[in-house]
């Protein structure tokens, strides 16, 4: 292979991983554990609960 191809790939594979990852971030902080964190209904605060 062409090694510009070769590096075409590799840059194309870093911005793969970049946006996997970046992804990846706002996932978790969208599902952390904040709306876990009281022992009562998963996703439930004192307005809900009562």
């Amino acid at each position: 292979m062409d090694n510009s191809l070769i590096l075409q790939y590799l840059i194309i594979a870093v911005i793969v991983l970049f946006a996997g990852y970046s992804l990846f971030k706002i996932v978790a902080k969208n599902f952390s554990s904040k709306k876990f964190k009281k022992k009562g209904k998963p996703g439930c605060d004192r307005d809900c609960c009562g």
